[in-house]
């Protein structure tokens, strides 16, 4: 068991520092496009899928890092008065409940999309450009099981919590 908590620890974490390089990418592509624009009157025309398409993946692709992390957002106004052992029950209610079957669903459809995509060769029709966008609807159900699999060690670390087996 404690192979597979280090395992998912370690792909949500290298998963999360790798793809947060995008940022910087996603940075000089718009720079050079303001550039372009505003300077030599010359925007390009695949700005706006770079930019969606990068920043996409980068918030994505950092999910499961961010629940590795436990920097996801919570609604606090109770939930932090309780005690410890007490959150941790709340959550071992709510993962069952809101966390799996959501991220199912998201990882059987976003799937589905990806496939799809991939079997037409999708191109977007947003911009003249027509990129290939099966690349980036792949990066959903990718995402998505990564961070499914964080949840799960999530939840297992806090059942071992629960009954005494964690700090």
């Amino acid at each position: 068991m404690q192979g597979f908590l280090k395992f998912c620890d370690k792909l949500s974490e290298g998963s999360g520092k790798l793809f947060s390089w995008i940022i910087i990418i996603l940075t000089g592509a718009m720079v050079y496009e303001v550039a372009a624009r505003y300077i030599f009157n010359a925007p390009t025309i695949w700005a706006w899928d770079v930019s969606y398409m990068l920043y996409g993946t980068h918030f994505m692709m950092g999910a499961g890092y961010i629940l590795y992390r436990k920097g996801n957002v919570r609604i606090d106004v109770f939930f932090k008065m309780f005690s410890p052992r007490t959150q941790a029950k709340i959550d071992l209610c709510l993962f069952p409940v809101f966390f799996f079957p959501a991220l199912l669903v998201l990882l059987v459809v976003g799937t589905q999309h990806a496939l799809y995509a991939w079997s037409i060769d999708e191109k977007t029709t947003m911009t003249s450009w027509r990129v290939a966008i099966s690349p980036f609807k792949t990066v959903l159900p990718v995402a998505t099981l990564i961070l499914l699999l964080q949840g799960v060690a999530e939840f297992i670390k806090t059942w071992n919590f629960v009954r005494g087996k964690e700090k």
